[in-house]
Parts: C-alpha cells; structure tokens; sequence
C-alpha cells in the first residue's frame, strides 16, 4: 500500500519508506521533421494496469507506426520493462526509461506512439526524439511522493479511546473504518517506517488492554 503525505511529515519523520510517483495521466505531442510523437503517461502500480492502457492506446492509434514505451514499478523500483516496437534497438523504449530514472519516479508508465512523417530521423535523432518526448510529458506530471505503509486493526476497550485517537493523533495514521462492539475495533494505515514506534506508543498508552493485528 501507499499514500501521500506532507513534506512537514517527512521533515519529521525521515526514513527510507518513502518513493516517487506521478499524480495523475498527462499527454503531450511534439513534431520533429514531420513524425508526431504523442507522449502519454500514467501512474501504474502493477504491470497489468499498464498493459490495460498501453492495449486502449494501441487501438485508438491502430494506424501508428510504433508505440514504444517503458515502465518501472514497485516501492524499491527493481521491477521495469521497455520496448522499441520495432524501432531500432535502444533507441526508443531505453530512452523512455532513462527520462523516468533520471527523475528516481516508480510506479510509472510512459507510451510514446509514433506516426511517421516520410522522413528518417537516423539512430541518434530517433534516441533524441523518444528522450525528447518522454521528458515533455513527465514535464506536464506533478510529482509526489508516497510512502510504504501498513494496514493493522486495532482492538481495544471503550475506556481508552481518548488514549487511542491521542496515539494515532501523533504519528499521523489514518484511519480507515471504525466499529464499536463489545471492543472499539479500528482500521488504520501506518506508514511502515513508523509501525514500530506506533505498536509500543499503542501498548503503553492502553496498559497493554489494546491489540493490533496486521492486515
């Protein structure tokens, strides 16, 4: 899991749970000596969305030459793929990578769909043209940064839910669902580098009457 947060919370708690992401889809096209080269990129968590989209994009461009693209993907950013399409070899799909890697982004995804204009750019100018797209449309993206986090339960009596919402008030967690039974039960989401000291504050604050249990 993930979520956002403020740049007062990483100031605070600084750690290495932390990555960078696009907010949101964004698109662009550039020209060069009459090929277009439209430029789309989108925040993608598993390789299945990216493959959802870069299909949606095949079929709206059916007629394209190439639609070249590069992904990379996962908190630690270890998982990537990249193709030319047909391009000649480390001339398109590479490039795309370098853009996403030369701003340290994961969880991102970047198609580049070319319409050939009759003119040959050569093995250099087609590198620059798919580095040159790559870096218009992450240009148009806002960058944010995300942190790795935990999904835990919390079960504790009526008694201390004052000491409860003071803990989760300090370490800034999230609360996602409360019900109220025998026991007061929370769902919360903790970024991972602080899920150690949140359990300990958690215990000590209920006199150990409260449980957490991970999702």
């Amino acid at each position: 899991m993930s979520q956002t947060s403020s740049p007062e919370a990483e100031t605070e708690h600084p750690s290495d749970d932390s990555f960078l992401t696009i907010a949101g889809r964004e698109e662009t096209e550039i020209k060069i000596l009459a090929s277009r080269f439209l430029s789309y990129a989108l925040p993608c968590p598993s390789a299945e969305d990216f493959t959802d989209f870069l299909d949606v994009l095949r079929k709206q461009h059916y007629n394209a030459t190439h639609h070249c693209f590069a992904w990379r993907i996962g908190y630690d950013g270890t998982e990537f793929r990249y193709s030319d399409d047909g391009e000649p070899s480390g001339t398109a799909g590479k490039r795309i990578l370098g853009s996403i890697d030369r701003r340290e982004l994961t969880d991102v995804g970047i198609v580049v769909v070319r319409y050939f204009g009759g003119t040959k750019l050569g093995v250099g100018g087609l590198a620059r043209a798919y580095t040159d797209a790559a870096d218009a449309v992450l240009e148009r993206c806002a960058i944010e940064r995300r942190y790795h986090t935990d999904a835990l339960t919390l079960t504790f009596p009526y008694d201390v839910t004052s000491q409860v919402h003071h803990v989760i008030d300090m370490h800034g967690v999230e609360v996602l669902d409360r019900e109220y039974l025998d026991q007061s039960r929370y769902t919360v989401r903790v970024r991972r580098s602080l899920t150690g000291r949140f359990s300990e504050d958690f215990a000590a604050y209920t006199e150990r009457r409260g449980r957490i249990q991970g999702i």
